[in-house]
């Protein structure tokens, strides 16, 4: 067989042995449903309408509570036409924006104990007063927000009715003086409608990495010493060279890497189109493409030092000491993207280096602060220090995979080859 041909028997071993662990498959079926619930949850708390009840207690206050009803119910009609009487009287006041709520409003009398009513839940407020100037809105450890608003708007209608009747003025007079024409918005850079904040796809993107690398690098580590604790390292050597063992394990766990990272995402594209969030997934699919790329790069890179964590290590209880630094190379870079997130000379200088570049460059291309030949050089960069530290991992793995008598250190590994 040639040396591809047993670095790819090793490789689906290490493929094969993955598909069979349930722990791996559990984290991968639980991160799954959390991208996917992160997804679609949210959308659909936003097309829920609340369903609200007041009590109104006083003339002012049903005439008050009755509008707010009719308001939260156009608000939550798309296609209202524009010219309805709800809409005008919203234009009349300038209160556009009102929230959506299905309110049912409770007439009450004078002997009727309202805050009792709120109190028992009966209710989730009440609206007390004779007069508009002087309405109350009681609730139990807070007011609705919906019912704040909404009764808000409401009462200001009809005080703005009350004193253009009593002053003769007609409604084009009072929409002069209640309802100036607003400032034009203009946004330079505009997110499309529906679209995730470039900052958040940023830190999801990281946080993927770090859990990736983090999870597979302490595999490659513990699959390797346990190995040689039970010596089936001298029988896997004896049969196939050691580099070829250290390529497999790294191509195999990084194809299986990649593999979780894809399925998650997935998830989240899936759950983002069912939910209507077209953009979303336009902009996922957009940003996906560099973070692929460098994630690739940084896992490979720091692969083959995970190899080396877990061959220094004669036994399970060693890896926490001899896969430091590989920690450290992985945290790194995960609070490297949350603390360097704001363009400048050390975002610049960091999406250079080779353990922060793997998420920095990607950032700046995410942020639009990078020129188009940055995440090239930076990608060409990653990968000579991939490969330089693939061959000083493959140099410290045969000085010590073979060694189990104690844990080495990596002198001593460079020095036993």
């Amino acid at each position: 067989m040639s040396s591809w041909g047993v670095v790819g028997v090793i490789a689906r071993r290490e493929v094969l042995v993955k598909l069979r662990d349930k722990a791996f498959l559990g984290t991968t079926v639980f991160l799954l449903l959390l991208v996917t619930a992160a997804t679609v949850i949210p959308v659909l708390l936003q097309q829920r309408t609340p369903e609200l009840r007041v009590a109104a207690q006083g003339e002012a206050a049903v005439a008050a509570s009755r509008l707010a009803a009719d308001l939260g119910g156009a608000a939550g009609e798309e296609d209202a036409d524009d010219g309805s009487e709800v809409r005008v009287e919203l234009a009349l006041l300038g209160r556009g924006g009102l929230p959506a709520a299905e309110v049912e409003v409770v007439a009450v009398d004078e002997q009727t104990d309202v805050a009792r009513m709120v109190r028992g839940g009966d209710v989730d407020a009440a609206v007390v007063g004779e007069s508009l100037e002087e309405l109350r809105l009681l609730g139990g450890e807070g007011v609705p927000v919906e019912i704040e608003l909404l009764v808000s708007a409401a009462s200001g209608r009809l005080q703005v009715a009350a004193a253009a009747e009593e002053q003769g003025l007609d409604a084009a007079d009072v929409a002069a003086l209640t309802d100036p024409a607003p400032p034009t918005v203009v946004l330079l850079d505009a997110l499309p409608s529906g679209s995730v904040p470039p900052e958040l796809l940023v830190l999801a993107f990281a946080f993927l990495f770090y859990l990736s690398v983090l999870t597979f690098g302490m595999s490659i580590a513990q699959s390797v010493v346990e190995e040689k604790q039970s010596r089936v390292v001298e029988l896997l050597v004896a049969a196939v060279p050691v580099r070829a063992l250290l390529a497999g394990k790294v191509i195999g766990n990084t194809a299986m890497a990649v593999g979780q990272v894809a399925v998650i995402v997935g998830g989240g594209l899936v759950g983002a189109a069912l939910a209507g969030q077209g953009p979303v997934v336009e902009q996922l699919l957009a940003a996906s493409g560099w973070f692929v790329l460098f994630f690739v790069l940084g896992f490979v890179m720091l692969a083959g030092l995970w190899a080396v964590g877990g061959s220094l290590a004669a036994r399970v209880e060693d890896l926490q000491s001899t896969t430091v630094v590989m920690q450290v190379l992985v945290i790194l870079p995960f609070f490297a993207a949350i603390f360097a997130m704001d363009p400048g000379p050390t975002q610049r200088l960091l999406s250079y280096v080779p353990v922060t570049a793997p998420l920095l460059m990607p950032a700046r291309v995410v942020l639009g602060n990078a020129e188009p030949w940055e995440p090239v050089v930076a990608a060409l960069v990653v990968l000579g220090t991939a490969v330089a530290l693939v061959l000083l991992a493959a140099r410290l793995y045969e000085g010590s995979v073979l060694h189990t008598s104690g844990r080495l250190r990596v002198g001593q590994a460079w020095r036993h080859r």
